[in-house]
């Protein structure tokens, strides 16, 4: 699977395409790293989110970035949830699959 382009959705609409786009993006990922790695390395992986602003006190920013870390070190794919300034949603994807191309250790 692609890294999917940015969504873009006006605030009042239903977010449930992107909600099933993020998780085949996410599952995908997963898949594929431990294909390359040849073993179930389920607990390896974990989704994490967390808020983020921009450096001025004026502005209240609700940004969220969604992403999956592997072995508590990697970040390998995630989603930014960001505002344009009409107010809409803009949902970002991005992967980095870096890790890969250098061992891995335990």
């Amino acid at each position: 699977m692609k890294v999917p382009k940015s969504i873009f959705r006006q605030t009042g609409d239903e977010k449930i395409h992107v909600e099933n786009l993020m998780e085949k993006f996410f599952v995908n990922t997963k898949k594929y790293v431990q294909s390359k790695l040849k073993g179930d390395e389920d607990h390896y992986f974990k989704i994490k989110s967390a808020s983020f602003s921009y450096g001025s006190r004026q502005v209240n920013s609700d940004n969220i970035v969604t992403y999956v870390e592997f072995r508590e070190r990697y970040i390998i794919a995630g989603i930014f949830e960001t505002r344009t300034a009409f107010n809409d949603l803009q949902f970002t994807f991005f992967r980095d699959l870096s890790c890969l191309e250098k061992p891995i250790s335990q």
